[in-house]
């Protein structure tokens, strides 16, 4: 971005106000080229997220994606907008901003493979087993080291009713992150579903862990 092209404004903080909010708009109002403007909106938006003032963060994203032409940039936008929503069970819009971000082609691997597995996830939230199965094996593709994507196959395979499959890539989510507390949580739904697995796939025994305490799902980020 050049010194001549207008950025979109941030909120301006008062100039007697030292507080944290107010030097980061001060830095961010400061900034002169565009990537050093899309950095210090990142921490801004990350700041309001963490202090609860999710509309400013959203006004931010969402005038960054409206203002300029960097479209890596903006997939990231569209991401952080998408975790928004699904950090507010609003899966429906998380998933229009998610394949808003994945129409822009991003080029690193680590932002496609969220993409992917945030899709599925969505996916898996409103019911739709069989789409979100292949945003799943997508991001395997890209990155067959994470638990994530094994995690939420899993959950698309035991909503289409394969448990087997379901319990094989669920128990390939544990080995790739033996603290995979919520993964050894669907193992466990998966033979309680159907006891006859334990026998069927003896491989199963080993993840058990009867003492894990039932938690919530979320995406890993």
């Amino acid at each position: 971005m050049s010194t001549q092209e207008k950025k979109p404004e941030a909120a301006v903080a008062p100039e007697s106000s030292l507080d944290t909010e107010g030097l980061l708009l001060q830095r961010l109002n400061n900034t002169i080229t565009e990537e050093e403007y899309f950095r210090w909106m990142l921490f801004v938006v990350g700041f309001y997220r963490g202090i609860d003032k999710i509309g400013d963060a959203i006004k931010l994203l969402e005038a960054y994606i409206h203002s300029h032409r960097n479209a890596e940039n903006k997939a990231h936008c569209h991401l952080a907008l998408g975790q928004i929503a699904t950090d507010e069970k609003r899966f429906a819009a998380a998933l229009e901003h998610f394949n808003g971000a994945l129409a822009l082609r991003p080029e690193k691997p680590k932002v496609k493979y969220v993409l992917h597995n945030n899709i599925a996830f969505c996916l898996n939230q409103l019911n739709r087993h069989v789409e979100a199965e292949k945003y799943c094996r997508a991001a395997i593709e890209l990155d067959w080291t994470r638990a994530s994507a094994f995690r939420n196959l899993g959950i698309s395979l035991k909503g289409q009713g394969n448990l087997i499959g379901a319990a094989w890539v669920l128990v390939e989510a544990i080995n790739a992150d033996p603290g995979d507390k919520r993964a050894r949580q669907i193992v466990e739904q998966v033979v309680k579903a159907d006891p006859r697995l334990s026998m069927q796939c003896p491989w199963l025994n080993g993840a058990l862990d009867s003492e894990n305490k039932s938690v919530a799902d979320f995406p890993l980020m």
